[in-house]
């Protein structure tokens, strides 16, 4: 689980919340509500500081696995969970791949493909994180106008379905990598 912090502060608040997590990253432990975990020696950050159009913005980012740190028991929960999120893309991709390429060759995609993305859609939504519940919404519902644009064989509205639901993808896709 996450721990956020999103509020207003001085100048001063935000350098003390800063030297507090870089004294744990320095230590070696990090706390999050879900335990402590060790910092390993290297990590992937990246950093980006940028002044545009009057306001300033810096995105600090890092990450590294924390698998081998869980228990044996909180390592199998892990491996299910992953195991069958991980089957729901596959799917769902595969579903993707055949209405997109149907749309581009100006064809309607078949009405089963669309129920296997339906599908597999829901099964990824059952092993989403609580953030992704908004997003996955959103995107099941341009799914049933995309189904009902097809059973109408409507081909405009479909390529627009379509349009909408890969920059959804891509929304979301970048807000949670």
């Amino acid at each position: 689980m996450a721990k956020k912090i999103e509020k207003d502060i001085t100048r001063l608040e935000l350098a003390e919340a800063l030297e507090a997590f870089a004294r744990d990253v320095r230590n070696g432990l990090v706390s999050t509500d879900t335990g402590e975990w060790p910092v390993p020696d290297n990590i992937s950050a990246k950093f980006r500081l940028k002044e545009k159009k009057g306001r300033f913005e810096a995105k600090i980012r890092w990450r590294w696995s924390t698998i081998a740190d869980y228990t044996p028991e909180a390592r199998n929960d892990f491996d299910r969970w992953h195991t069958s999120l991980e089957s729901a893309k596959k799917q769902m991709t595969a579903a993707w791949k055949t209405i997109e390429k149907a749309v581009r060759g100006g064809a309607l995609p078949e009405a089963q493909t669309i129920t296997d993305l339906m599908d597999s859609s829901k099964a990824f939504q059952q092993f989403a994180e609580p953030e992704w519940e908004e997003p996955m919404q959103e995107f099941l519902d341009h799914l049933e106008n995309l189904d009902r644009a097809v059973k109408n064989q409507q081909l405009d509205v479909v390529a627009h379905e379509v349009r909408d639901l890969r920059a959804g993808m891509k929304a979301c896709h970048r807000a949670f990598k």
